[in-house]
């Protein structure tokens, strides 16, 4: 691979793992505060927060792809991406969810409520990112590791 490949793949994934982080984070921030003055204080946590642990959880990825092709066994492939996007989104938003929380609320008593407030309301948001990085950016990435050997 190419020193020049290699720097667009890592812009790529940076470029990725800025977008999750400020979607979620802002998505998720606006759910716990809507608009008020906190907002912006609490969402630059938020966002600081998930980019960090966003990385841990795209490394998950692939484990979670292996666990349902193992579990589903022999299905139609879009059968299978569209269970995986599912398993991704669910697994990004229950990790992303943990972390902006406890960066709002720290240990709250309430934590658990407030993490699963947050986690459905950004469900529909978690689920378009795990359908959009399965079926759109996933395959892209493969081609330009591949083009790149």
């Amino acid at each position: 691979m190419t020193q020049t490949a290699q720097i667009k793949l890592k812009l790529m994934h940076l470029g990725i793992q800025f977008s999750i982080a400020l979607l979620l984070s802002l998505i998720m921030t606006y759910i716990n505060y809507d608009l008020d003055k906190a907002f912006f204080y609490n969402w630059a946590k938020s966002f600081l927060v998930a980019f960090i642990i966003i990385p841990l959880a795209i490394r998950l990825i692939p484990l979670v792809a292996m666990a349902v092709k193992k579990v589903v066994g022999d299905c139609p492939l879009f059968l299978l991406r569209c269970l995986v996007a599912i398993c991704v989104a669910t697994m990004m938003e229950a990790i992303v969810a943990s972390a902006v929380i406890f960066a709002q609320y720290g240990l709250d008593p309430q934590w658990l409520q407030l993490w699963s407030n947050t986690f459905i309301k950004a469900l529909p948001v978690g689920l378009i990112i795990g359908f959009t990085m399965t079926f759109i950016v996933h395959p892209r990435l493969q081609k330009l590791a591949l083009q790149t050997h």
